[in-house]
């Protein structure tokens, strides 16, 4: 439930902080394409202690947490686009 949120979060932050259409589309498409890849990689792993589903939603979220402690920082600071 926490990764879902962390999820949307970064979703939500990213055009706040980043300058122009291209590069917003162009994080979100990276996060959600190695997002998709890594939770894939969990689900599909055969000695997981998950169900395949919960394995893929993990995966999906660990790999917004860096982005979204960058977004946390970058908002507790009061930074502009960039």
């Amino acid at each position: 439930m926490l990764l879902a949120a962390v999820v949307c979060y970064v979703h939500y932050e990213i055009p706040r902080f980043t300058l122009g259409f291209a590069r917003r589309a162009t994080a979100h498409g990276v996060l959600l394409t190695v997002g998709l890849a890594f939770g894939a990689t969990c689900a599909w792993l055969p000695a997981r202690p998950l169900p395949s589903w919960l394995a893929f939603a993990a995966g999906f979220g660990l790999v917004h947490l860096p982005a979204g402690a960058i977004l946390l920082v970058k908002r507790m600071r009061g930074s502009t686009m960039s």
